[in-house]
This record gives structure tokens, C-alpha cells and sequence, in this order.
């Protein structure tokens, strides 16, 4: 991140603290409504000593469910092309992404219980169908360079598919990673309300039984954080892979 981009985005969180700030004061809005700056500071000291254990198990469940659900749906796109059977696959595949990933959590919930595994498969899921479709629009598309080349090389357009195609792939993935992320943050805190011992969304239900908004604003405030330092920390590090496109 350069300078004055970290210029804008600090700018860009300070208008949002003094946004919020305004609007509570100025109206003089309850704490139950929306909480101030001292019931926040409340909030931080009720849960004390516990928000990083929280925190540490809604991250940790995030990158582990990112992580494999980015790499199932990158394999299964290659795979399918490779065998040649990707565009007999995508109408089931735009369906099952159709599906909203929140809507299976009940489903989960049934079969693994309260498990860590249920969690994880959901990010999966959730996610895996977004990337093979982003993968496949452009295995399925090929650019006049990709043919020309393949018919240089005298094959068929299905080979090399990590020399040449898994690059050609990840190449254009940054926007349905990002979105990812937001997905997989998403999903998460969803199961955590559902039945969780820890994370963040675990903190959010046990507040709303205790009518603590404020936990709960303060909570949300920390997902706004994590979301936007793993969309940037996903930047840089695409940047330094992706070293081609520069």
C-alpha cells in the first residue's frame, strides 16, 4: 500500500468514526440504540482479556476455510477442463452457486453438529462454486494468444494445464478473491451465532441474549477491521505472486 493510499484510507476511517460520533450526539441517541464511545470502552473491558481468543478463532476459521475453498475450486475447474468435461458441468455448477451459502448452514448444522469441520465445509462450499465459475470463464474463453499458441505447440487447447493454463487463471481470480473473503467472514459468523463455544459471531449471539449492544456494535466494528486488513493483505500478496502482469 503507497502512502497516499494509506493517507485515504485513514482519512476514510476517521470520517466514519466522526460520522458515527456526530449522529450519536448530536441526536443524542441511547446507548441502546446506538452505543457511544464509553459503552464501547465498556464492551472492551466486559469481555476483557477473552477478545483475542475470539478473535483468533473467527481469523483462524477464515483462512482455513479460504484457503481450501480457493484451492478445491481452482482444482476441480482444471480438472474438469482437462478432461473435458467443465462445460457439460457449468449448469449444475450455476445452479449449487445459486443456493445462498447461508441458506445450507442449517444443513450443516445437522450433519456435523457443532463442529469444527461443518464450518470449514461451509466456507468450502460457499466459496469453491464461486471460484470454479471465475475459473471457468476463463478456461472456457480463450484469448486468440491462448489458441494461437496451443497451435503452435500442435495440441490440444486441454493440456498444460498447470504450466500454462493454472497461470492464466489465477492471473484474473483477484476479484473473486476479494469477494471471497467478504463471503467467507460472512459464513463464518453466521455458524458461530448458530452454535459455537467461541469467535466473534459467539460473542454476538450471547450479547443479543443480554441485550448488549454494545458488544455487539464493538464486535462488528473488529469484523469491519479484519475484512478490510485481509483484503489488503490479499492484494499484496497477489502482487508479489501474479509477478507477470506488472
Amino acid at each position: 500500500m503507497t502512502g497516499a493510499n494509506a493517507l485515504k484510507g485513514l482519512a476514510s476511517a476517521l470520517f466514519g468514526i466522526a460520522l458515527w460520533l456526530s449522529i450519536k450526539y448530536l441526536f443524542d441517541i441511547p446507548d441502546r440504540y446506538l452505543p457511544g464511545l464509553e459503552a464501547i470502552g465498556r464492551a472492551a473491558t466486559d469481555i476483557g482479556l477473552a477478545w483475542p481468543r475470539h478473535i483468533a478463532a473467527t481469523l483462524s476459521r477464515v483462512l482455513i476455510g479460504f484457503a481450501l475453498g480457493v484451492s478445491l475450486g481452482v482444482a476441480m475447474a482444471l480438472a474438469l477442463f482437462r478432461i473435458r468435461t467443465l462445460d457439460w458441468a457449468m449448469p449444475l455448477v450455476h445452479g449449487l452457486r445459486a443456493v445462498p451459502a447461508v441458506a445450507i448452514v442449517p444443513f450443516f448444522l445437522l450433519w456435523f453438529g457443532f463442529s469444527e469441520t461443518g464450518r470449514y465445509l461451509l466456507v468450502v462450499v460457499g466459496l469453491g462454486f464461486n471460484v470454479l465459475v471465475a475459473c471457468a470463464d476463463r478456461l472456457l474463453a480463450p484469448r486468440e494468444v491462448d489458441t494461437m499458441l496451443f497451435l503452435n505447440l500442435q495440441e490440444p487447447i486441454h493440456r498444460r494445464v498447470v504450466a500454462y493454463w493454472l497461470p492464466r487463471v489465477l492471473e484474473d481470480l483477484l476479484p473473486t478473491l476479494r469477494f471471497g473473503v467478504a463471503l467467507a467472514l460472512g459464513v463464518i459468523v453466521v455458524s458461530e451465532m448458530l452454535g459455537a463455544q467461541s469467535g466473534l459471531g459467539y460473542l454476538m449471539q450471547t450479547a443479543r441474549a443480554t441485550f448488549s449492544l454494545n458488544v455487539i456494535f464493538l464486535a462488528a466494528l473488529i469484523l469491519g477491521i479484519i475484512a478490510t486488513l485481509l483484503d489488503w493483505l490479499l492484494r499484496v500478496i497477489w502482487k508479489s505472486l501474479i509477478t507477470w502482469r506488472r
